[in-house]
């Protein structure tokens, strides 16, 4: 039985990263915190890991001790990946140079200083011999990536025309990926690669801090998506929509002029107070399912953007409460396609961006005084899995009961999330390419609920192989976890207790979190 009492209680060189290592005096918290400060800037992932192995936990305290565990686990799966795979941008990426990352990113930047332009132009022509060293053994990047990398870069060149040598460099960088763009292939996973899917595995074991072989994830989101896609076809039939895919169906139904607000003034005053209704019954809910509540998960509320964020169209974000709700949480919802968010989908945005989503959990990893190492690292996926799981976790409380529209909102939710784990695996997994992940999303989840098209998630996909699918793991393994709980012999189970032990320690690795909580019964 999960108890109360239980939860509770309980870039810098190689050698000076093995010196850190050394420095401990007598094994303390305060120690150990400074070691990891030093870690955090980075450093090559044998020598982080062997200057942590280094430091004594013996006379660490619990809560330093989680932190010592966890970053340990991390730091040991990245090691294997550099180590059996020395590509690309070391575990978080197979590509040095993406639409997202590389110094081309930051050259315009760099000539306007000045003072970084020759240090830019060493990291492009770096970056650039990396990229020739990583095609010899097959890791190139996808062709519609190079692509879009290649017109950056001469969008970029063009800008800095007046520094020559940084634009030199960067023409020698599109050279170079245009010069690979015929071995690039049809395909955009690291299936492609030799022993892809050992690769792609340790991906996924960092992503969750657990192992899970993708067949695994395959299989568990696979099943998720089939009952997802039944609930949603009883109640779309219901509203006397019965022909079509899932997809097509909620499309035509996020048309329907009767649950669209006006694209005015009106209309966003009106869809913030219908979202603050939906986050008041939420935060009234929480005693249910919450033993530990922080006093700022109350103090949250949905609010428009400035008028000049949303003249910039800026995108929807958050800003996270303090535990004692000095700091209020507030989520501004990003409304300038508005027409494009019908009604029904708003509340699952409320569980999951506030209550009892990212503003339940985000007060309580601050309060845990975790070392924002660990919260990088051990279990990167927990926090927006957390979130996918408060969506589900308001439903089963009953928040849609009688508004089927509102809970096909929800389901259309939880497809888009299943449908990004299972398009990461159906990329780096079973090969799939554009179109075949293209046409799988659009009849799965139809429109996607979020504002970004269909592509620029599967492009995500592709550079980042196991981001997406982490994050809908954790989604799922906190479900299995608390149902493997349940089944505990004469546990007496209690939900409070339960999400207690998930949440008051911080972000633990997958593997930690099932011992605590499972204890001798944990498995994967």
């Amino acid at each position: 039985m999960i108890s109360r009492r239980d939860v509770i209680g309980g870039a810098v060189g190689g050698a000076a990263l093995l010196a850190a290592g050394g420095a401990q005096a007598s094994g303390d918290d305060a120690a150990l915190k400074a070691l990891l400060d030093k870690l955090a800037k980075g450093g090559p992932a044998a020598q982080r890991l062997a200057a942590l192995k280094a430091f004594s936990p013996v006379a660490l305290s619990p809560a330093a001790r989680l932190d010592y565990d966890a970053v340990l686990s991390a730091f040991t799966t990245e090691d294997e990946i550099v180590r059996r795979f020395p590509f690309g941008a070391g575990a978080s990426s197979p590509y040095v140079v993406t639409t997202r990352s590389g110094a081309w990113l930051k050259a315009v930047e760099a000539a306007k200083s000045g003072d970084a332009t020759a240090d830019t132009v060493r990291r492009l022509d770096a970056e650039t011999a990396r990229i020739a060293e990583d095609a010899a053994r097959g890791v190139i990047l996808p062709a519609f990536v190079i692509d879009k990398v290649a017109a950056g870069l001469a969008e970029t060149a063009t800008a800095v025309a007046a520094t020559p040598d940084l634009a030199a460099a960067l023409g020698r960088q599109r050279e170079a990926l245009i010069a690979l763009r015929s071995k690039a292939g049809k395909g955009i996973g690291v299936g492609r690669f030799k022993d892809g899917e050992a690769y792609y595995a340790l991906l996924l074991k960092a992503a969750i801090g657990a192992e899970i072989t993708p067949g695994q994830a395959w299989d568990r989101a696979s099943a998720a998506a089939k009952a997802l896609t039944a609930r949603a076809d009883t109640l779309l039939k219901a509203q006397g929509m019965s022909q079509g895919t899932v997809g097509a169906r909620l499309a035509a139904l996020s048309r329907d002029e009767r649950w669209l607000y006006s694209d005015d003034a009106a209309g966003r005053d009106r869809l913030i107070a219908d979202m603050n209704a939906w986050l008041a019954k939420a935060v009234s809910r929480l005693p249910v399912s919450f033993a530990t509540i922080a006093p700022g998960s109350r103090a949250v509320s949905m609010s428009r953007m400035s008028p000049a964020d949303e003249a910039a169209r800026r995108q929807g974000y958050r800003e996270a409460p303090s535990f004692d709700g000095s700091k209020p949480g507030v989520y501004y919802a990003d409304l300038n396609t508005i027409r494009t968010r019908p009604s029904w989908t708003l509340p699952s945005v409320v569980h999951h961006e506030s209550v009892a989503g990212h503003m339940v959990q985000m007060p309580l990893e601050e309060r845990s005084g975790a070392h924002p190492l660990r919260t990088r690292l051990a279990f990167p996926g927990f926090s927006e899995g957390w979130a996918i799981y408060a969506e589900q976790l308001a439903a089963e409380e009953g928040a849609f009961a009688g508004d089927p529209l509102a809970e096909l909102g929800y389901l259309q939710w939880m497809l888009f999330r299943v449908g990004r784990l299972l398009a990461d695996l159906g990329v780096h997994l079973k090969g799939w390419g554009v179109e075949k992940t293209t046409t799988f999303l659009n009849d799965l989840q139809g429109p996607p609920p979020v504002f970004s098209p269909v592509s620029q998630g599967i492009e995500r996909i592709a550079i980042g192989p196991a981001a997406s699918a982490g994050q809908g793991l954790a989604w799922l393994e906190l479900v299995r976890l608390r149902e493997a709980a349940r089944k505990l012999p004469g546990s007496g189970f209690d939900i409070r207790a339960f999400h207690d032990a998930v949440l008051v320690p911080g972000p633990l690795p997958l593997s930690m979190l099932r011992a605590r909580v499972l204890g001798a019964s944990a498995r994967g």
